[in-house]
C-alpha cells in the first residue's frame, strides 16, 4: 500500500491505493470513502482561531497583539504599539491570514459606563486583587472618572471598529494588572510591573524577542478573550452583574475575569 498527498484550497486529501480499509483510522478530523481498490482519506484543516488584545492609550502607546489557538495555549504572532485606534487595527488587519477572521478581542479598557460614574464590577475587581496582595487598587482598577480620555474613548472606538469589521467577534473588557492577580501570577512579593511575557509561559507561547508594557498587556487581552471563552477554571462575567449599563456603541460588552482564587 502506497499514499500519494495533494493538497486543494480548502481540504488536505491523502490518497492511498489498496485493497482493504481496515487498519485506516477515520478520527481526529478525517473521514474516509471507498470506492473499489481506493480509500480516500480526507482530513480537514483546521479552523485558525485568531485572538487580539489592545492596550489603549496615546500616541505611540496604543499596543496590540494578534496570538493564534495552538492546543492549550496562545502562540504570540504578532505585537506592536500604535497611535491610535484606526492604526491599530490596520496594524492587525495587514497581518491577518487571508480568510480567516477573528474569534474574540480584550480591551484595556472600559467598555461600558453607569451614570453615576462607579462601576460595580469595579469595586468587585479591587476587592478581590486587594485579598490577593495588590497594593493599590485602587490605582489598578480606577473609576471611569479619573481615566485621561485616551483610555476611556479609544477602547470603546476599537471595540466598535472591530465589531463593524469582524461582526462575530467576541469582545471583552481586560484589565491586565488586575488579571495578573487574579490569575495568581502577581502578588505582594510579585508586582505586575515585574511580570513579562517569559513569565505567561502557561497561556502563551512566544518567540524570542522583547515585548513594551503595552505589547504585554495587549497579550494578556488576548489571553483573556481565548480563556473566557474556552471557560478554562472559573471565569466571571461582571458586565452582566452591572446594573444600568451604558454603551457608547453598537457592541455587547463583557467583562470576563478568572474567580478561581477569590474567596
Amino acid at each position: 500500500m502506497f499514499a500519494k498527498f495533494f493538497l486543494t484550497d480548502k481540504k488536505f486529501f491523502v490518497f492511498y491505493e489498496g485493497t482493504t480499509a481496515a487498519g485506516i483510522p477515520l478520527n481526529d478530523g478525517k473521514f474516509g470513502m471507498l470506492y473499489g481498490n481506493h480509500i480516500y482519506i480526507v482530513m480537514r484543516r483546521r479552523k485558525m482561531e485568531l485572538y487580539v488584545g489592545f492596550d489603549p492609550g496615546g500616541e505611540g502607546q496604543f499596543g496590540w497583539a494578534m496570538c493564534s489557538a495552538e492546543g492549550e495555549r496562545l502562540r504570540i504572532l504578532h505585537a506592536g504599539n500604535a497611535d491610535h485606534a484606526q492604526n491599530a487595527l490596520l496594524a492587525v488587519k495587514s497581518r491577518l491570514p487571508s480568510q480567516v477572521t477573528i474569534t474574540g478581542a480584550g480591551i484595556d479598557a472600559p467598555l461600558f459606563w453607569v451614570s453615576n460614574g462607579r462601576r460595580n464590577s469595579d469595586l468587585l475587581v479591587r476587592n478581590a486583587i486587594k485579598k490577593l496582595g495588590s497594593k493599590s487598587p485602587g490605582g489598578t482598577v480606577q473609576q471611569l472618572n479619573s481615566l485621561r480620555g485616551a483610555c476611556l474613548v479609544q477602547g470603546p472606538l476599537i471595540a466598535k471598529l472591530l465589531m463593524d469589521e469582524f461582526p462575530t467577534i467576541a469582545i471583552t473588557e481586560t484589565h491586565p494588572k488586575a488579571l495578573l492577580y487574579l490569575l495568581g501570577l502577581a502578588n505582594k512579593q510579585n508586582p505586575p510591573n515585574d511580570i513579562g511575557i517569559e513569565n505567561l509561559c502557561n497561556y502563551v507561547q512566544a518567540d524570542t524577542g522583547q515585548y513594551s508594557e503595552h505589547e504585554r498587556d495587549s497579550v494578556l487581552g488576548a489571553v483573556a478573550s481565548w480563556a473566557s471563552l474556552k471557560q478554562q477554571g472559573e471565569w466571571r462575567d461582571l458586565a452582566k452583574e452591572e446594573q444600568g449599563l451604558l454603551v457608547p456603541f453598537d457592541y455587547k460588552p463583557a467583562y470576563w475575569m478568572p474567580w478561581d482564587l477569590v474567596q
